[in-house]
């Protein structure tokens, strides 16, 4: 442990050195939240608690117009109910799909989990229309703002609204521009697993004032083909996305899986902001679907909700420049299974802000309340 505080003291006090020396090159930013975590399922005397220090260093080191590299380290120190109860806890904390483990429990006992992980480590070379980087990176395909089906590479959780980074890939990504609006794209991301791969390629143009994508690929055991769109019908906007996945090696007969979202979105003069979305899963077992199962699980393209008809709302609006509220909620007529997300985001002074958030989990068939957590979260950036 202490080697590695000293290898990030050394490189931050090297990089602020060097940038103040030669500030056009290097680079760094990031941030530090307390994150206080209060749970129960429907009495208040069940309460838990659990405390999440996140820090995060942003490196970057620019030698030349073409290229860039990046570094990036993601420090929590989490304590309280979570870590000595919630069973795999410390495991799922310092999962790490890529071919390379750089995801470390330094400290890890009854109560206290320190991990440290390398989410971002990159090289970037840009030239005339080509664009091509390689090592661990976020490769987004995804159009909409809540379920990407589109979004192989790096599927993320949405209740995870403390990662706005999202997970990366180790993998290599080629880009060529073959106009203003048009490049073809070609991904290819390697997991520790023989069958954790995807190699895949995009079209993406622009017709009729839409952006339209074209996806191909092998998908870890499947054939994946999809598309995508993001446009507006007059003045709302309008996206989806749909992928099909067939198993390569039982194509005949097999249990194929259809995934697609759409999204409307729409501002008002005003300030307020509306927000819906629909899902379809072919994958889903609505038999065995539970809301709980979303809270800590790894989502995967093929299955972005544990249902198999899921919606979202969201409607949001500023009551000053500095004060935003919204209210969102989940979906999905198995069991009436609902989630109610409401949020409200206060800038306390420059780079500090404030954040509340709560997650509750309800199923109305049977009148369950399944969970309630309340996040306060104070950032600091730099």
């Amino acid at each position: 442990m202490k080697r590695l505080l000293l290898t990030y003291l050394l490189l931050f006090t090297l990089t602020t050195i060097y940038a103040q020396e030669r500030e056009e090159k290097l680079f760094l930013n990031g941030y530090i939240k307390n994150l206080q975590e209060f749970s129960f399922v429907d009495r208040l005397e069940q309460l838990q608690w659990t405390t999440f220090l996140h820090n995060r260093l942003n490196f970057k080191y620019i030698p030349s117009n073409s290229i860039t590299a990046r570094l990036e380290v993601r420090n929590r120190v989490i304590y309280g109910n979570n870590v000595k109860n919630i069973p795999g806890f410390s495991d799922y904390i310092s999962q790490d799909n890529g071919i390379v483990d750089l995801s470390w429990n330094i400290i890890y006992n009854k109560d206290l989990l320190f991990n440290s992980t390398i989410d971002r480590a990159l090289i970037n070379y840009t030239k005339g229309d080509w664009d091509i980087t390689v090592g661990r990176q976020r490769v987004n395909w995804g159009m909409n703002l809540v379920w990407n089906p589109n979004d192989i590479f790096n599927t993320y959780n949405y209740l995870d609204f403390d990662y706005e980074e999202r997970p990366g890939s180790d993998a290599i990504r080629i880009q060529y521009f073959t106009g203003d609006f048009s490049k073809i794209e070609v991904a290819a991301k390697k997991g520790k697993s023989a069958d954790d791969k995807i190699i895949a390629a995009m079209y993406k143009f622009n017709k009729a004032s839409y952006d339209i994508q074209l996806i191909t690929g092998v998908y870890k055991k499947d054939w994946v083909i999809g598309a995508g769109w993001a446009g507006n019908l007059k003045e709302t906007g309008f996206k989806g996305e749909i992928s099909y996945f067939v198993p390569y090696e039982s194509y005949v007969d097999s249990e194929n899986v259809l995934s697609g979202s759409l999204s409307v979105d729409y501002g008002f003069p005003g300030g307020l902001y509306l927000h819906g979305s629909v899902l379809y899963n072919s994958n889903a077992e609505d038999s065995t679907a539970n809301l709980g199962d979303l809270v800590f699980t790894s989502l995967t393209a093929k299955n972005l909700m544990p249902f198999k008809y899921s919606g979202f709302l969201q409607i949001a609006n500023e009551f000053t420049p500095i004060f935003r509220w919204s209210f969102s909620s989940i979906y999905s007529p198995t069991n009436y299974s609902v989630i109610i997300i409401p949020s409200l985001d206060y800038s306390i002074a420059m780079n500090w802000d404030l954040n509340f958030t709560g997650q509750s989990f309800f199923e109305f068939e049977d009148y369950q309340t399944l969970g309630n957590i309340l996040f306060v979260r104070l950032r600091w950036s730099f």
